[in-house]
This record gives structure tokens, sequence and C-alpha cells, in this order.
């Protein structure tokens, strides 16, 4: 019987327990992990907006630093011009391009700054330009004018951005006050900033994809713009500004958030697939020793299960051995090993294993002497305290090879109510031989006599009690008979005297010897022509061989029809000679002959059918069959399986070798 797991409903909620904890570890140090790599990422957002900024502000300030000292350069080459051309007052157009026309010329060559002049007089009257289409233009209303006229020396200003009234181009205007060396104004002289000196100036900077730099004025006018078209919303910008400590104007460097943050992206997307590796990494390594640190857990506790199983089963075994009804000695042959049960220590009277294994040695031989196979020894062993007398031991021995080792498996069994039993069978056996077979005997005599001398003086009444006490008779006496051949048989006593018998010849004495019986009951016995060309003689006990047949020929009389037929005949196969007993009966059903040469056996009919006997005929045949080597089988058709054709055969079958040597 199996035993239940110890505590199955505490390992498994332990084992529960153990996997809940386990998960929600992992799911902590999962969010601790994503918590970590937002953070970090979103730090590194930070330095790199911070790192941006930064930038950005290095960068408006080497723009302001270039663009201030550009201009610084240009104001003083300006008023080196402005110096030489205020000697005179700026009276007459004409006479201005004689005088000063060269020097202008050559000013707008020399500095890179500015790309065209105009000069005007106080009036704002364009009194000569680079652009003749403005000579005579009144520029009175530019806002430039009007703060560069009220400017002391070596000072300039830089106008709104403006659409050329001449060229129709977007510039910025720079104008400076014409101051005589007496201090007296006498006009303005102005230029523009155009876009290719700003993108000239800006270009040198090195200024990278993405970048956007915007000169802006005090209103929010831009002067220049590294970008043509629109600018990218303010919301995608990051922008750095510095004001012009020279002039109104601002520079703003800007930089698109996504051009700042793609190194970032690509720096974020490396660390997170590498964390994300490392992480899944471990992640994966910490189940793995989960999994091993679970079995290794797993087979520690099988293996605490199974120690305490082999426990439990040791102690089950102890129980059992030293309990079992009988006796048990092992030992082997170097004295090392020495086992004995309880009954084993009764018998041979001792208290130890020791004691018992020396005793049982001294009474069965060595093991040396032993063959490899069990061998059975009988012990008479003096009776143990309580015991009526002396034990019959029956000792079976059997030799095992165990790891080099010849150990003997000594099993004690108590004989003693057997022999009693056999003795007591026997004695009553014989008191039946002689206290009821004889008398039996000589009453069928005397029925048989007095039936015979006396039946035509007798009344039919008395005539009749006399013929069925002669039957109940010989009943008794073939049921004595049977019982004192079964005990024959049992005792190994049963004598088989082999002959010579002719098979044929055998089969028509059977007939013959029946054939009142079948009279009696109105059944016919026939045997059936033997095979041609062969007559089989055959070593058997002839009177055994004729009780087998008698046997099997009453049970198919009492079994076949009135009016029917009971067949007998002989088949051969080789070296086989089978004779057969058939009838025409009811037959035997399928289910019942296993059981069917038991002895005493239950009857195999309903009680309208079964036919009267001891349960004791076919028991005797199939001994008989068996002792002189032979076999008995039979075939059937039974009505109670259905069959209407229904009939019983019965095949003694017995090989010409092993006849031709006997059996005794």
């Amino acid at each position: 019987m199996a035993r239940p797991d110890l505590f199955p409903q505490a390992e498994y909620v332990s084992d529960t327990r153990s996997r809940l904890a386990f998960r929600l570890l992992m799911i902590a140090v999962t969010l601790v992990f994503l918590t970590g790599l937002v953070l970090l990422s979103y730090a590194d957002y930070r330095r790199t907006a911070a790192r941006a900024q930064q930038q950005l502000g290095h960068f408006t300030e080497l723009f302001e630093q270039s663009l201030t000292a550009s201009l610084a350069v240009a104001n003083l080459k300006m008023w080196a011009v402005i110096d030489d051309i205020s000697l005179l007052p700026l009276r007459y157009a004409d006479n201005i391009d004689a005088y000063y026309g060269r020097r202008l010329r050559r000013a707008v060559d020399e500095i890179e700054q500015i790309d065209s002049l105009l000069l005007m007089n106080n009036d704002g009257t364009v009194l000569w330009s680079t652009t003749e289409q403005l000579v005579g233009v009144d520029l009175s209303d530019r806002s430039y004018f009007q703060k560069a006229a009220i400017l002391g020396r070596d000072a300039f200003t830089v106008g709104m951005p403006l659409t050329s009234r001449a060229t129709g181009r977007r510039l910025t205007p720079i104008a400076w006050p014409v101051i005589s060396q007496g201090g007296e104004t006498r006009g303005v002289i102005a230029s523009s900033l155009g876009e290719a000196y700003f993108a000239e100036l800006l270009s040198l900077r090195g200024i990278g994809d993405g970048t956007i730099v915007e000169i802006v004025t005090s209103d929010g006018e831009t002067a220049f713009s590294s970008v043509q078209g629109d600018l990218p919303d303010q919301e995608g910008l990051m922008t750095a500004s510095r004001p012009l400590p020279v002039s109104d104007l601002r520079i703003d460097v800007s930089q698109t958030r996504a051009a700042v943050m793609r190194s970032y992206w690509e720096r974020t997307a490396a660390f997170g697939t590498i964390a994300l590796i490392l992480y899944f990494t471990v992640l994966m390594s910490a189940i793995r020793a989960r999994a091993k640190s679970v079995l290794l857990a797993e087979g520690l506790k099988r293996s605490e299960h199974d120690r305490m199983q082999i426990k439990a089963a040791q102690r089950e075994f102890d129980a059992i051995f030293e309990n079992v009804g009988d006796g048990i000695v092992v030992f082997d042959d170097s004295g090392t090993l020495h086992r004995s049960n309880l009954a084993a220590r009764r018998f041979l009277d001792a208290s130890e294993d020791q004691t018992a294994v020396r005793r049982l040695r001294d009474r069965i031989p060595p093991l040396s002497d032993i063959p490899n196979d069990t061998a059975s020894f009988r012990l008479h062993l003096p009776g143990s305290k309580g015991d009526a007398g002396p034990q019959a031991i029956q000792c079976r021995v059997t030799k095992l090879n165990l790891y080099g080792a010849v150990i003997a498996y000594c099993v004690l069994e108590d004989t003693s109510a057997q022999e009693r039993l056999a003795e007591t069978r026997l004695s009553f056996v014989t008191s039946v031989n002689h206290e009821l077979r004889t008398p039996l005997t000589s009453l069928s005599g005397a029925l048989d006599l007095l039936k015979g001398r006396f039946s035509d003086a007798l009344p039919p009444e008395a005539l009749k009690l006399i013929s069925m006490a002669s039957r109940n008779t010989e009943r008794l006496l073939v049921l004595v008979n049977d019982i004192l051949t079964l005990q024959a048989i049992d005792q190994q006593q049963l004598s088989i005297a082999r002959e010579p018998v002719n098979l044929g010849q055998a089969l028509a004495e059977a007939a013959a010897t029946n054939a009142g019986y079948g009279v009696s009951r109105n059944v016919g016995i026939a045997v059936d022509p033997l095979p041609q060309g062969d007559d089989p003689v055959l070593m058997l006990d002839p009177v055994r061989l004729q009780q087998i047949l008698a046997n099997l020929i009453s049970n198919a009389v009492k079994y076949s029809p009135s009016g029917g037929t009971v067949r007998l005949g002989l088949e051969t196969a080789g070296d086989s000679v089978s004779l057969y007993v058939a009838d025409t009966g009811p037959g035997i059903p399928f289910a019942a002959r296993e059981r069917l040469f038991d002895r005493f056996t239950t009857p195999i009919h309903p009680r309208e059918v079964q036919a009267s006997g001891t349960g004791l005929g076919l028991a005797i045949t199939r001994e008989l069959v068996q002792r002189h080597g032979g076999e008995i089988t039979v075939t059937s058709r039974a009505q109670a399986d259905g069959v209407r054709d229904s009939g019983t055969t019965f095949h003694v079958r017995f090989n010409r070798t092993d006849t031709q040597e006997g059996h005794a």
C-alpha cells in the first residue's frame, strides 16, 4: 500500500509562498530597474539640454564678440573717411563727387563691412551715393538719419531693417554723423550691412546643422537670419540671446530640440539596449539560479522524504520480518551477518540472533555442500516451553550471491501439525479400509447372493429393497475406493505396473465391461473403427487404463440422453496417441471447465441435469493420466452456452516415447 506524503498541504502552501515571493521580488527589481533607467534618462536629458543651452550661449558670445569687433573696425575706418570729407561744408552735390568721390569709393572697397555709401546734408538730402538713383532723395524721415544727426564723434548707429528705395533689397542701415574738426555737424554718411556681410561673418564661426542665427533689432525686427523661409515653432527651439553693446542689435542663436537631442536619443537608445540586455541577462541568470535552487530544494526534500520512507519501510520490514509466522534465518559464511526473527528463535530455543544462527548451522550441511538453488532439510527440534513435544521443521535454504559474498536465506516451517494431520488421515484411511471396505464388500456379496438365489421366493417389495440396498452398497464401495485411490496418489504410494497394452483391445474391453451400465440407462456404447494400418501398443498399466476409461464412460453414460450412444476411439498424430470418449449430452458450460478436474467440485449443471456421483472421478482420472505421463483435455458444446448440437469429448493423449520408457 502506498504511503501518503508527509504534510502535503503544508509543502504545497510553502512552495506557493516561495513562488509568490520570488515573483514579487522580480517585479520589485524590474520596477526599480525601470525607475532607475527613467531617472538616468531624465538626468541625461536635463544635462544634455543644459549643455546645449551652454553651447548656444557660448556661440552667442562668440558671434557678439565677432560682430562687435567687425563693427569697431568698420567704425574706425569710417571715421577716418569722415575726417577726410569734413574739411569743407557739404553744400554742392556737383562738387562733392569731384572732391570726395574717389575717397568714398575707395572706402567702399576697403571697408568690407559695408557694401554701399550715401552722403546726406543736415537736411537729409542725399548729396552723393554709390547708387545714383538715391542722389537728391530726401531721407530725413529715416530713423537712422535722425539718430545719427545727434550723435557725437566716434559714434555710429544701426537702424531698423528696411527695404531699399532704389534697389528693393532687404538691408540694415548703419550711419555716422559727419562732424568737422571744430565739432560742427555737416551731415550724415550712411551705409548698409547686407545679408552677404552677416552670412560671411557668421560662416567663419562654423555654424552646425540645425543651428539658427538671427540678428534682431530692438523693436524685434530680424536684420539677418541663417534660415531662409519660415522658422520652426518656438516651442521646438532652444535659444540663447546676447545684445550688441555698440548698437541696438541683439544676437539670437537657436537650435532645434531634435538636433540637440539627437545625440541624447542615440545615447539613450544604446544605453537602454545595453542596460536591457544586461538586465535580462541578470534576470534570466536569477531565474535559472532560482530554478536550480528549487530543483536542489526539491531534491533535498525528496531525499529527506525518501529517507523517511526508507526508514518507515525499514520499520515495516522489521515488523513483518520479526512477526512472520515462518522462521527466517539469514547468515553468511564469514560470520559477519547473522539475523533471525522471533519464530526462528522460538523454534531454535534461542534468545539472540547469534545463538539461533549457530544452532541452525549445526543442523544443516556447510554452505559449500549446499547446491546453488534451494535445498530442503527436515529437522527435528526439541520443543520449547509450552510445546506438546518435539517439533518437525522443514528448512528451505537458498544461497544468494550478493556483493561477492555467499548468503544463506533459510525459511523454517513448522510441519508438526501437517505430519500429525497426515498421520491422522493415514489412520483414517486405514480404518476406512479395514472397518468399512471389508464389511461393505461382504454386504454387497451377501446382497448379490440373496438376490441371485432367492429372487423368485421374495415378494416384489422385498426384492426392490434388496436391489436398492445393493446399489447403495456399490456406491459406497466406489466412494471408498476413490478415497483410497486419492490417498495412495497423495502419499506417492500408487504404483503403475507397465506392460504392453494394445489400445484397440483396451477400448473393446472397456466397452464390453461398461455395456451393462449403459443398458441400465438405455445408452449404447460403441467403438469407432481404428485408423488403418496403425494398431498402437503402448507401455501402460492395463488396470489403471481401464479405470481411466471406466470413469470417462460412466460420466458419458450418465449425461447421455436415453437412446443415445457413447463413442470410443483413438487417433494418432506423429508420436502421440489419443483415446477419446464422446457423448451427446448437455455439454459442459464454458465457465465451469476450469474447475472440472477439481476434487469435490460444486455441481456444474442445474439440479435437474446434474447426475449423482462422488465428485472425485475426473480428479482421479487426471492423476492417473498424469502418472502415465499423459495429458487429458476436454472439448464441449454446452446447451447453457446457447448451442443446440451439444456434446462433450474427453481426449487422453499418450506419447509413444514416454510410454515406451515407462514411469514408475
